[in-house]
This record gives structure tokens, C-alpha cells and sequence, in this order.
């Protein structure tokens, strides 16, 4: 899910929100996230990828927060960001 935050606070202009379903699966969710970061030559700050159940990428501009599945439900950062707009994303 992306959420256009920026409309509605300037803690950054999109959040992303997405779910692994183990630890590991959440860090190579995000381990590929900063490699392509990296390919392209931007550095990112990441908090929580030792653990692995909630991790946050931070581009300054964009956050990604990539959840194991009870942390996204408990947290539930749709609901708090539930005024800002959402955007689609298609996978082709």
C-alpha cells in the first residue's frame, strides 16, 4: 500500500506499507528495497532489519515500513494515515 501522507502531514510525502510473512522474508523484502536503493546511488537510513518484524527504510521523502503481519495489525498505520489519499499500484 502507498499512502500520499504529504497531503496530510509533512513527516514525508509517501509511505510505503507492506508484509512479510517471517523475519527473514521481511529482510529480504527490505534487503532488496536498499539494494536497488544503492544501485541507483541513494543511501537510505534502516532501523529494525536485525530483528526483522517491523523495518523502516527511510528516504527522507518516502518511508517504507515493512511489517510482519501481527505488528501491522497492531500498529495499523492505515488507520492512523486514513485521511491522506492511497494510490494504486499495479504489478505489470
Amino acid at each position: 500500500m502507498v499512502i500520499e501522507v504529504g497531503k496530510v502531514n509533512p513527516v514525508a510525502d509517501y509511505m510505503v506499507i507492506t508484509t512479510g510473512d517471517v523475519p527473514t522474508h521481511t529482510r529480504a523484502i527490505a534487503d532488496e528495497i536498499i539494494k536497488s536503493l544503492k544501485e541507483e546511488g541513494v543511501q537510505a537510513k534502516v532501523e529494525g532489519h536485525t530483528e526483522g518484524r517491523w523495518i523502516a527504510i527511510d528516504l527522507a521523502d518516502i518511508i517504507v515500513h515493512v511489517f510482519l503481519p501481527e505488528l501491522r495489525d497492531y500498529y495499523q498505520l492505515e488507520w492512523l494515515w486514513q485521511d491522506a489519499p492511497k494510490l494504486e499500484i499495479s504489478s505489470g
